[in-house]
């Protein structure tokens, strides 16, 4: 079952890149953490350059991309597949990567920048 949750997983994030080429010039990550009693995204730091955070919003794909996260977090929560509350989305020159934390890796506090 986690297989399939992981392979899910790497599908959607393929998705993203494939319907949003802009990805492709984008380099940075976005830490998110969803609270243990929520099934969504409590909070997201975003770690990229300001020009690409505003193309991010202005074309979209900033909230295709908490969408996604939201969905992914909802997921591993229901399928009870941990980690499934802190992580961080990778974006590399077109490359988007999910690396998920361990549960208290990362404190709320942290989110200064939170979207």
């Amino acid at each position: 079952m986690d297989n399939d949750v992981i392979l899910l997983e790497q599908q959607c994030l393929e998705a993203l890149r494939h319907n949003y080429p802009l990805l492709q010039h984008i380099s940075g990550s976005i830490s998110f953490v969803a609270e243990a009693n929520s099934p969504m995204l409590t909070a997201t730091a975003w770690h990229l350059a300001e020009a690409d955070n505003q193309i991010l919003k202005q074309s979209g794909v900033k909230g295709a991309m908490l969408e996604l996260l939201d969905n992914l977090v909802e997921q591993r929560k229901r399928q009870r597949i941990r980690p499934n509350r802190e992580g961080r989305l990778l974006l590399s020159a077109g490359q988007l990567h999910i690396e998920w934390l361990n549960d208290g890796s990362v404190a709320l506090l942290a989110y200064k920048n939170a979207s």
